[in-house]
């Protein structure tokens, strides 16, 4: 490796700085490297469930089961099948159930703030008394 590693730095759509630095240089090249890497095994591992998937699925089909796993020596995978059920609409629903429409379905007003509120309240603390403020974990994503 060179001791001769420049390293331009981005804000934006701006170079604000450019700078020989071989430690950063090489977690760069590091990192983008094992992402490759993840990927490519990323997609192995896509590939290799799709496969377990039909077998469950084949298995299942004559059972009222939503999960089966399969054994191999010291290995085991589990395949579990679910649904993910929403109300698209209420007022069908409502009327279907009858009176049993409050027992079984859970009504919730939720309050999102807008781009605007959240860009406020990073500056306002009187705002921050009334919103939940968690930064978030950083991302580190590979530029194009």
């Amino acid at each position: 490796m060179s001791a001769n590693m420049t390293v331009d730095i981005k804000i934006g759509k701006n170079v604000i700085d450019s700078r020989v630095d071989a430690k950063l240089s090489e977690a760069i090249k590091r990192y983008v490297e094992t992402k490759k890497e993840l990927d490519l095994q990323t997609g192995k591992l896509k590939s290799i469930k799709d496969e377990l998937v039909i077998e469950a699925q084949n298995v299942l089909k004559s059972v009222d089961e939503t999960g089966v796993t399969f054994i191999t020596g010291d290995d085991s995978v589990k395949v579990a099948f679910g649904w993910d059920i929403s109300v698209s609409d209420e007022a069908t629903l409502a009327e279907l159930l009858g009176d049993r429409f409050d027992d079984l379905v859970t009504t919730k007003v939720s309050y999102t703030p807008t781009a605007k509120l959240k860009e406020m309240s990073l500056q306002d603390d009187g705002l921050k008394q009334c919103l939940n403020v968690k930064e978030k974990a950083p991302t580190v994503t590979i530029g194009k």
